[in-house]
């Protein structure tokens, strides 16, 4: 199978961003397909750049990991795509991998410990 699609993006590379954030965020291959809607033999199989990907499964898996859809195919973060490849912010990075929940626990802490700095 070829992994280059148009010479634009490498499957593999692909298949192994959507690994290291899975085991980033301590999922297992079964947890990980439950949550996308496939089965974790196919997870498998999208991670060693064995199958492709429908553009369907591909929006759920990049949502289900809490990252940009150009981080997966790309390796562009949203921070360095916001702002046209300066320095990445590490704040937004990290609230980008956060759940809804997360963020907004994370956004009254900052909160917090900004009047606290002043």
């Amino acid at each position: 199978m070829n992994e280059k699609v148009n010479g634009d993006f490498d499957l593999k590379e692909v298949g192994m961003r959507i690994r290291a954030e899975r085991e980033r965020m301590g999922l297992t291959r079964e947890q990980f397909a439950e949550a996308v809607g496939v089965s974790a033999m196919y997870i498998g199989h999208i991670e060693r750049a064995q199958r492709v990907m429908s553009l369907k499964t591909f929006v759920r898996i990049a949502k289900s990991l809490h990252v940009s859809t150009d981080y997966l195919l790309f390796g562009i973060s949203e921070a360095k795509n916001k702002n046209n490849g300066e320095k990445e912010d590490v704040l937004i990075e990290l609230l980008n991998k956060c759940t809804d929940r997360e963020r907004k626990i994370a956004e009254e802490i900052l909160k917090l410990l900004v009047t606290y700095i002043k």
